[in-house]
């Protein structure tokens, strides 16, 4: 073949890929020559608009949204043992959802835990009524609902170890329809928590307190927009 007529091929580097185009080359020294005169403001915009796309979201957008709308939260013992050992469990609980959920701006007003635990003890066959019956009573647009399977602060009864562990059921209720509106393809969401290693400790109280408070804000973070960033570093539950 005419040497003239051969095509030219690339240089490429020592790793088998293609040296770096010159426009291209020329381009990056050109980004470098706008950062030079504008400062930090135009670093920071090349950062966002070339580095930006590449980066996972730093936000967790909130599964079902509550915005504006009232909320009661219901919890209920499913295990008799769980509720004569944690008489206040239930409330304790509620209470914690409640008040992360209003602590974010995530809903409406949340009625306060005293008022259901009134209901409770007022109220003939308050534990037969539906949930939706629940809603109607307090008048609000949604019931948040936790069926708690399971709650305890040590592996075994006979355990020296405290290392705390919850499981429940969670869903939303509209009372005007009674229909259940999340989550939508199950009965329910399954959510857990388990007390880190870091903390556990021998103090029964405080672990009680830590894994309460620990599994109220995981149950209300599926209801809440947020940054991935805004989270603790050592959460007291995974």
């Amino acid at each position: 073949m005419n040497r003239a007529a051969r095509k030219r091929v690339p240089q490429r580097s020592s790793h088998g890929r293609p040296a770096l185009p010159g426009c291209l080359a020329l381009a990056v020294l050109l980004l470098l020559a706008v950062v030079g005169a504008g400062g930090c403001d135009a670093f920071a915009y090349l950062l966002v608009k070339t580095v930006g796309p590449f980066v996972p979201e730093d936000e967790h957008k909130a599964e079902y949204d509550l915005t504006g709308r009232s909320v009661v939260v219901l919890v209920d013992m499913k295990d008799p043992m769980v509720a004569t050992e944690f008489p206040r469990l239930a409330m304790s609980l509620a209470d914690e959802i409640g008040k992360f959920l209003a602590g974010e701006k995530a809903c409406g007003p949340v009625v306060s835990q005293r008022s259901v635990e009134a209901a409770r003890r007022k109220e003939r066959g308050f534990e037969q009524w539906s949930v939706a019956q629940v809603g109607t009573y307090f008048n609000t647009d949604l019931v948040l609902h936790v069926e708690l399977f399971e709650f305890r602060l040590k592996d075994s009864p006979h355990s020296n170890v405290y290392r705390g562990y919850a499981e429940a059921a969670v869903r939303i209720v509209t009372p005007e329809t009674n229909e259940q509106t999340w989550p939508l393809l199950a009965a329910a969401r399954v959510v857990t928590a388990e007390a880190l290693p870091d903390a556990v400790t021998d103090e029964t109280g405080r672990q009680e307190k830590d894994l309460i408070e620990g599994f109220g804000e995981k149950i209300a973070r599926h209801f809440v927009t947020y940054k991935l960033s805004s989270l603790p570093l050592r959460p007291k539950v995974k």
